[in-house]
């Protein structure tokens, strides 16, 4: 003889099976979010970030992905120093070879105080080197993960 549950426990059963599921889905959009690494979030928000991140740190960041949406986005170094003890003296910005070469960054869209970038989808990497006068951090653009990090180097720093 088989024992026969109310409609109450149905119900029941039900909003536990939605709570789970939006607990899992919280869990998935936390990942997913982590691996987009700022696509589709302001770019200076991204920066910032990982500028923050790094303050203090030896070494450089991983690769983040951005997305300029707008030709002459500028990115200023008040824009992504604060809340550090970073000096907007200490930082300074890198285009890399295949962004300079592709006309979207480098020469006259770099200055003192910030870099200008053209629309397109950017990886940057943030490296520092606390331990050496002046210039003690670089953020370099490029079109690739790669080339990013490999332009984010104490050599490059003036």
């Amino acid at each position: 003889m088989r024992q026969r549950r109310g409609q109450a426990f149905e119900t029941m059963m039900l909003v536990i099976s939605v709570i789970v599921a939006l607990a899992i889905l919280g869990v998935l959009m936390n990942i997913l979010g982590g691996l987009g690494g700022g696509i589709g979030s302001d770019p200076k928000q991204a920066v910032l970030q990982k500028v923050q991140a790094q303050a203090g740190q030896p070494g450089a960041s991983t690769a983040a992905k951005i997305k300029v949406t707008t030709d002459g986005y500028s990115i200023r170094k008040d824009d992504v120093l604060r809340d550090t003890t970073i000096l907007t003296g200490e930082v300074q910005f890198i285009c890399a070879e295949d962004a300079e070469t592709a006309g979207l960054c480098g020469g006259d869209t770099i200055t003192d105080t910030a870099i200008t970038l053209k629309k397109a989808d950017y990886f940057f990497v943030v490296c520092g080197y606390p331990e050496r006068d002046g210039v003690k951090y670089g953020i370099a653009f490029g079109r690739t993960a790669a080339s990013a990090d490999g332009a984010c180097v104490e050599e490059n720093l003036d």
